[in-house]
């Protein structure tokens, strides 16, 4: 098989030998590396173009086992005896839009319609991504695009996210080129961005998903050979509706820094002593603004919470009572809460005036909303206010004086007899065991997949019984209920925790949560190992 000639302006490149690369990765031929400021590709006997273009493809014998480098590919747009140099659009008279309307009109969109989508638009799109820049121009990309429904199904048990749009683009780039400074990931991520800008032009609707699942899996279901990485998925069709707003944006005054950084760090771990409590506001009224507001409750932790409601915290007798969801911040269980309990004058009690605003609107009637910690400029809730507290999962993100501070606020906030329903994580539990496995790298990293129930967002730590015990006692509470759930993981949970995994694996561990189950027909077990406690308080009359 012939090799392919490199031309380097000047600088030198060993030439890559073409070979069928091993399975294992630590045996691979070297890692390709951009020598100089500018190359050409060309093959042998063929004059460098002067402009700098690419791919010289007339008379070219381009190897393709195992060198990460594109086989050539039929001519699919060009008429006969005309050489596809990757200028020539598929759609003769493409629509157009103003660039910065394409810009800020774009949206993800996550519901499509079934409709196939031409061929012609598909290809208009690959063609708008392969116009985008690529490190030392290697254009080290392969795109498959799969529109076969039954294989799109078969995409969907590899990961749910791909069972959504008719049209599938696995995007792949070539094992060993540009990884210093992950240059390959930025390259397809600038094709990527290229894709969706293009799909919205064309009336299109895309979605970039970046948790493929099993990403080996993948690469063998679309037969990508062994020396293509696969690095995310744009799907495609046709929008269902199209949102008319976007999600907020950071200000541009708070992420713009002219020749110096100006502002602080923000962790990623997920250890609560790390985050300065600004910082942790900023970080979770950005998440919560930005897409996280969208999610679903989920079927496990909306079980344990209607469980707590009825067994701990009966309908109160009070005309009309005052109730304060305490940090909400999505506001998915306060809503509802809301729908269970009506006729309850709801109120809402957050870090920052956003998300306090978002969840007082997601109630109805709308709540009112406070903040805390008290800036000396917006609402707090007065002392003495309410007859009922709820505070689900908090006290976990939290610094330990804060959880002190929260504690004893919350008491203050209540009437004399009030109740405070708390419900938090038992470091007791199977939690810390699924965490661990999570954070060494058994499981996505960083702090936003840090396992935490609803409606928690950011650092997370599960605390001791007896530290929240010592935590109400402080603050003047009185302990007049408790309950455990979920010593086991239930179905549900482990259905949504492996739909990423392969088959064999995924189904593994369902039967073994199946058994494991039957563990909670053990008197106590629950109450000591449960991993989701429930605590109700009361604040003494005198």
């Amino acid at each position: 098989m012939g090799s392919l000639g490199i031309r380097l302006d000047g600088v030198g490149w060993e030439e890559p030998t073409a070979q069928v690369l091993p399975r294992d990765p630590s045996i691979w031929p070297p890692r390709r590396r951009c020598l100089g400021p500018r190359y050409r590709m060309t093959p042998p006997n063929e004059q460098a173009d002067p402009e700098g273009s690419s791919f010289s493809a007339e008379g070219s014998s381009i190897p393709n086992e195992g060198t990460g480098i594109p086989a050539e590919a039929e001519a699919q747009t060009s008429s006969p005896g005309t050489l596809d140099d990757g200028n020539q659009m598929p759609l003769q008279n493409p629509p157009s839009m103003d660039f910065w309307q394409a810009i800020y009109t774009r949206r993800s969109i996550r519901r499509f319609k079934p409709d196939p989508v031409p061929r012609e638009l598909i290809d208009q799109v690959l063609h708008g991504g392969i116009w985008a820049p690529s490190s030392c121009n290697y254009q080290m990309w392969d795109l498959v695009v799969v529109d076969d429904p039954k294989i799109n199904q078969e995409l969907a048990q590899i990961s749910s996210q791909m069972g959504n749009a008719p049209v599938n683009i696995v995007v792949a780039y070539g094992r060993g080129f540009s990884e210093e400074n992950f240059a390959n990931v930025q390259s397809a991520a600038a094709l990527i961005e290229n894709m969706s800008l293009a799909a919205g032009v064309l009336g299109l609707g895309s979605f970039w998903i970046t948790q493929v699942g099993d990403a080996d899996a993948l690469r063998a279901k679309v037969g990508l050979p062994i020396d293509r990485w696969v690095v995310a998925v744009l799907a495609l069709g046709y929008p269902k509706s199209v949102p008319q707003k976007g999600p907020k944006r950071r200000p541009l005054s708070q992420v713009t820094h002219y020749n110096h950084y100006a502002g602080k760090p923000i962790p990623s771990s997920a250890d609560p002593a790390a985050w300065e409590p600004e910082l942790l506001t900023i970080y979770q009224r950005a998440r919560v603004l930005n897409g996280l507001r969208h999610n679903k409750p989920r079927a496990w932790e909306v079980h344990a919470l209607d469980q707590a409601l009825q067994d701990l915290l009966p309908q109160s007798e009070a005309a009309t009572e005052q109730w304060l969801d305490v940090l909400p911040c999505t506001g998915i269980l306060s809503d509802r809460m809301a729908r269970k309990r009506k006729g309850t004058e709801w109120s809402v009690v957050e870090r920052s005036n956003d998300v306090a605003a978002w969840c007082a609107r997601r109630i109805k009637p709308a709540a009112s909303s406070y903040l805390w910690p008290a800036t000396g400029t917006e609402p707090t809730p007065a002392e003495n206010q309410f007859d009922t507290l709820t505070c689900f999962f908090r006290l976990e993100g939290l610094r330990a004086a804060e959880r002190s501070e929260l504690m004893a606020q919350m008491f203050h906030w209540l009437k004399p007899g009030g109740r405070l329903l708390l419900g938090f994580v038992s470091k007791n539990s199977y939690h810390n065991w699924t965490e661990g496995l999570r954070s060494k790298g058994k499981g996505p990293g960083g702090v936003e997949y840090v396992l935490s129930p609803d409606p928690n967002i950011g650092p997370f730590e599960a605390l001791a019984p007896a530290e929240v015990s010592a935590l109400a006692k402080a603050a003047g509470f009185t302990t007049k209920g408790t309950l455990g759930l979920q010593a086991t993981p239930t179905a549900e949970e482990l259905t949504f925790r492996t739909r990423n995994f392969n088959p064999r694996l995924g189904s593994l561990v369902r039967g073994v949560g199946s058994v494991l189950r039957l563990l909670e027909f053990l008197p106590g077990l629950n109450k000591h190992r449960g991993r989701f406690q429930y605590r109700l308080y009361t604040r003494p009359k005198s």
